[in-house]
């Protein structure tokens, strides 16, 4: 294949993956094979919809050399990993969507979607954990592909990952396992949300927005009173990441505490992200676009964290593992400020 249609085809994949909520902001990779020793793949941290072909990285698949000054997805690995096993795979998907997201974080070896999925096979398997982006994440995703013919894989803890012999035949094996995986979270536990709260803004989000302002505070907070948020801050315990975003994103842990706009202050002043007894919670960042990326991942930790309670046992990840993900990505982030000043 041509590589400007390898391109192009990643950046039409990307378009169309942002707006049927499967990647939302940077978060994901798509890559595309242009022959037996190169793949396109989108780079690190760039906005999908504002991608251009000189944008999208060409990587060896043997070296995971790349071609220019751009940074290629951390991800690559997993990427020229598939295009090694399978010689008539083109095209690869890797996302953080919601209800995938949250079932990779069961007590499950493997998914048995319906027939109604012919798209999945009948199973899709598990890789192991390891932190994202590292060598060993590499290597466990490529150890589940070579056990499993799969062509769906779920990373524990992390996401999914689809691959096929075109982008469309891919897009659409990464829609269906999002809507079998949203099946089984309702045969799990029938009160989690499948679909994100399309509640108007309560007058008590205003209220902390006021009382945010008027205390000088930076930033910008919004109140999260998504249905699974609510039913976990009516429990009141310790939110602990059982997804890798939520460490990287918000931290090791957030606090539930009583209604009191000058305790939620102090919190924010930490981190990212604070739960409210019976209120839901209070998400922070230094922009809108942040805060509503916060907001996500907490809804999306809080269904995992009912789905995997309902599947058997809760497996969070470990404290330290937690601490080296935000402590990384709060580098990352400084870095990337820097560089758009």
């Amino acid at each position: 294949m041509d590589s400007l249609i390898a391109k192009n085809q990643v950046i039409e994949a990307g378009h169309r993956l942002v707006h049927s909520g499967l990647i939302a902001r940077t978060w994901g990779n798509v890559s595309c094979r242009i022959n037996n020793h190169q793949f396109a793949i989108t780079p690190s941290g760039r906005d999908y919809m504002s991608l251009t072909p000189d944008d999208i990285v060409v990587v060896q698949i043997d070296t995971l050399l790349h071609e220019g000054h751009i940074k290629p997805s951390s991800e690559k690995g997993i990427h020229a990993a598939v295009y090694q096993l399978h010689p008539n795979i083109n095209f690869v998907i890797h996302t953080h969507q919601e209800n995938g997201s949250a079932l990779s974080a069961c007590d499950l070896d493997s998914f048995h979607p319906s027939d109604s999925y012919p798209e999945l096979g009948g199973l899709v398997p598990y890789a192991k954990y390891a932190l994202p982006g590292s060598k060993a994440l590499c290597a466990n995703v490529t150890a589940a592909m070579k056990q499993y013919s799969s062509l769906a894989f779920f990373l524990r803890h992390h996401g999914i990952l689809c691959f096929g012999h075109d982008y469309n035949d891919t897009f659409q094996r990464a829609d269906a396992l999002e809507r079998a995986c949203g099946d089984q979270i309702q045969k799990l536990d029938p009160l989690i949300q499948i679909a994100p709260s399309t509640s108007d803004v309560s007058k008590k989000e205003d209220h902390l927005k006021a009382f945010w302002e008027s205390s000088n505070q930076p930033g910008v907070i919004l109140l999260n009173q998504d249905p699974d948020v609510l039913r976990y801050s009516n429990e009141c315990f310790r939110l602990k990441p059982l997804l890798d975003d939520f460490a990287q994103i918000i931290g090791v842990s957030i606090r539930c505490i009583s209604d009191s706009p000058a305790q939620m202050i102090q919190e924010l002043q930490h981190q990212s992200a604070v739960l409210i007894k019976g209120l839901g919670a209070v998400c922070y960042g230094i922009h809108k676009e942040d805060a509503e990326a916060v907001r996500m991942i907490l809804r999306k930790n809080c269904k995992a964290y009912y789905a995997a309670k309902a599947s058997g046992k809760i497996h969070y990840i470990p404290v330290w593992e937690s601490f080296l993900m935000r402590q990384f990505y709060l580098k990352k982030y400084s870095q990337m400020a820097k560089k758009n000043k």
